[in-house]
């Protein structure tokens, strides 16, 4: 209606020759194209932008997810190395494997090792070598190979260097069949620390490394892992038999055993497909990980979304030309009508394309996984950020937040309480264009966020787009464990004092059992002695034997209560802890202990160093390993009693060793307990308290106890001692 009026206007200008028809249809043209073309290239910029910001999103989520695939398989790697050395070390750590070393027993020791294979299918051969080299036993036997010398592998090298366990570098086996093996190697050592040898374990690379199969990354993707000299310990697509392949030459291999770690695209040299590489070093053995998969899949999902967006570009493109053009020819047919009716269908075609454009725009928007918003913060004169608006929102920035229907709207009316130091981080990254990358918790919803901020726009906008993830539930699990751990402390707190209790209890029942005992047993004693004495000639020899039975009864009563007694004190006296001069100690113990024996063993006592303690209970300690070794070598011909130390590390540790009964150690686990006795009274007299003393004495210490032994050829007693306090004191 507009339209006609105007019409009429001009026919009514026409007739009155006003001449100003002709002047108007000019400007109005220059208007429309002016128009059209500034709403297009508003289109085209915003079109742009939104490509080139989602190709960087998806390129980075490419390349991150390669480069947590790679450091998972590093970690995975570095832990199944650690087991394998784990498995070394405790086979290497067997008393009687040990034992058998140091006799020079090597046939013997490798047969202890023969079930292994078959405990651990990956182990495919057993080397037990010399501290030269040499071969000594090999497990399954190989006569070819033994007493053949290997002091000039990698693997001998890298333990015997400090003589810890080493992983050895990959190499071909000696001996048929020939295998491309690698080596955990471990030292042998004896009780004593002394280096007898080294125990090795040849692992076959195809059954070791089986687990990289089940690890995707992706279509056509693959891992490898390579050793120290970038030599291939393990390929899907290439021979882990036969030749080697040395892939030290390809960039990321090489960054990888420099102990970097990263992703590249990159063409392979000689080749023109570029491939995505993530590479991670397994740092603590010298070993990389390379995750490798072609760009065009590994960028596929990307390639596809972004032609889609093409497509969608282009369709919008055409359908603007196509309205550009219906709009010029309708404006060349009607020249007639009025300039604003034109301009209000130009108006509406470009709101119709920006309409469409967006639905294409908000599909693609919505159909990120992650919580994504693009908002738009408010400043006041001073450019604080007050608040700010939520400008665009995706369906997952809806669940993950908890926010519903939020388009439109500020934060501080969906959230009056929302978080201060929110507003401040949206409005930094809008100030300065820098990116933010925060963990925080939203009191508000009860929820924590992962959260990712960067600048939507030139240096003027104030928009920013911003990614979520909610990681509330790593966050309540981390809760859970910090309260089982706080209640795990309170029930060892109301343990410990459940046990001092009981253990006062005990030390009040001990006292008064064993003051109870003495009175009747010093009664039997007296009345003994009195019968002894006032009617010993009415008894004849027999009575005077069982009286005198009796009374030797009596006193063993009374020592095993002085044992038990003495044995619960030390749980609860104090300790005076002070340098302990070892030599004078036992030599003041000795002096004690020969006084009131007739008969004195050979005495052999070594150079002993000091230590840090309590010289009372040490000095118990010795006075009852002594007593026993010479009440145990007593019925030898010529009894030889042997004291020694030495240094170990931040301890000393002392023996007593004698040639006299010895044990059988098949009872070692009982050595060590109160009233436990390995002889008969007939044979050696005691109340087996002795020992369990000795271990509670050096227990209080830090210390530990242990013995060797054999029937009829005498035994060996240690114990160790720090060898100073916590503030250096020796």
């Amino acid at each position: 209606m507009r339209g006609d009026l105007l019409q009429e206007e001009i026919g009514s200008a026409i007739k009155h020759g006003r001449g100003k028809l002709a002047a108007f249809f000019p400007h109005s043209r220059l208007g429309y194209a002016v128009v059209i073309t500034l709403g297009f290239a508003a289109i085209v910029a915003a079109a742009v932008q939104s490509y080139r910001s989602i190709d960087r999103e998806l390129t980075e989520a490419v390349l991150s997810k390669n480069a947590a695939l790679a450091e998972l398989a590093s970690v995975t790697l570095s832990e199944k190395l650690d087991r394998l050395v784990d498995i070394g070390v405790s086979l290497a750590a067997r008393v009687r494997f040990r034992q058998l070393i140091g006799e020079g027993k090597w046939v013997e020791a490798s047969h202890i090792l023969a079930r292994v294979r078959t405990d651990f299918p990956f182990v495919d051969r057993i080397g037990l070598n010399d501290i030269e080299g040499t071969l000594r036993a090999v497990v399954p036997h190989v006569p070819e190979v033994i007493g053949k010398n290997f002091a000039d592998r990698d693997w001998y090298k890298g333990v015997s260097r400090e003589w810890k366990p080493y992983v050895s570098n990959v190499y071909r086996r000696s001996s048929a069949p020939l295998l491309n093996v690698f080596a955990v190697v471990v030292p042998i050592r004896s009780e004593e620390g002394k280096v007898l040898g080294a125990l090795l374990l040849q692992i076959r690379l195809d059954t070791l490394f089986e687990w990289t199969r089940d690890v995707d990354i992706g279509h056509e993707g693959y891992l490898y892992i390579v050793d120290r000299t970038g030599r291939v310990a393990y390929h899907p697509r290439l021979p882990l038999q036969g030749d080697f392949v040395e892939l030290s030459a390809v960039p990321a291999v090489r960054k990888a055993l420099e102990g970097r770690k990263g992703v590249e695209v990159a063409a392979a040299p000689g080749a023109s497909e570029e491939r995505v590489r993530a590479y991670e070093p397994v740092r603590k053995y010298g070993w990389a990980v390379v995750a490798e998969q072609p760009a065009r899949t590994a960028f596929a999902t990307r390639d596809q979304q972004l032609n889609r967006l093409l497509l969608a570009y282009s369709l919008t493109v055409l359908f603007c030309a196509l309205v550009v053009f219906l709009v010029s020819r309708i404006a060349t047919e009607r020249r007639q009508a009025l300039a604003d009716r034109q301009v209000n269908a130009g108006l509406e075609a470009a709101n119709l394309l920006l309409r469409e454009s967006e639905e294409r725009y908000h599909t693609l928007f919505n159909t990120l996984l992650e919580g994504f918003c693009i908002i738009e913060v408010l400043f006041d004169a001073d450019d604080r950020p007050i608040d700010y608006r939520f400008l665009e929102i995706n369906s997952a920035f809806e669940a993950q937040t908890g926010l519903r229907n939020a388009q439109g709207k500020l934060m501080r009316e969906l959230a009056p309480e929302h978080e201060e130091h929110w507003f401040q981080i949206y409005g930094k990254v809008a100030l300065t264009g820098e990116s933010a990358r925060f963990v925080t918790e939203a009191k508000a919803l009860n929820r924590w966020y992962d959260v990712s901020a960067y600048r939507v726009g030139g240096r003027d906008s104030r928009k920013v787009a911003i990614l979520f993830n909610n990681i509330t539930e790593v966050k309540r699990a981390e809760a859970e464990i910090r309260a089982l751990n706080v209640e795990l402390e309170q029930r060892v707190v109301d343990r410990t004092q459940q046990l001092e209790a009981t253990n006062k209890e005990l030390e009040a029942f001990s006292y008064s059992v064993s003051h109870d005992l003495r009175s009747p047993l010093r009664a039997i004693d007296g009345f003994c002695r009195i019968l002894t004495e006032d009617y010993g000639d009415k008894l004849d020899d027999e009575g005077k034997r069982l009286l005198g039975v009796v009374r030797d009864n009596s006193r063993k009563m009374g020592q095993l209560i002085d044992d038990l007694l003495e044995f619960s004190r030390l749980g609860r006296k104090p300790l005076s802890a002070a340098v302990i001069h070892t030599q004078r100690l036992v030599e003041e113990a000795l002096g004690e202990l020969q006084a009131g024996n007739e008969r004195r063993p050979q005495f052999t006592l070594g150079a002993l160093p000091p230590a840090y303690g309590d010289a009372v209970l040490i000095k118990q300690a010795w006075v009852n390993l002594l007593d026993n070794a010479i009440k145990f070598s007593g019925k030898h011909e010529q009894p030889v009693i042997e004291v020694s130390g030495h240094e170990n590390g931040a301890e000393n540790v002392y023996c007593v060793k004698d040639n006299g009964a010895g044990f059988d150690m098949r009872y070692y686990d009982k050595l060590f307990g109160v009233f436990q006795r390995l002889h008969r009274t007939e044979e050696f007299e005691g109340t087996g308290v002795g020992l369990a003393i000795v271990q509670r004495v050096v227990a209080r210490h830090g210390g530990r106890v242990w013995a060797k032994a054999e029937v009829g050829k005498g035994a060996a007693f240690y114990f160790s001692l720090p060898k100073e306090n916590q503030d250096g004191q020796v």
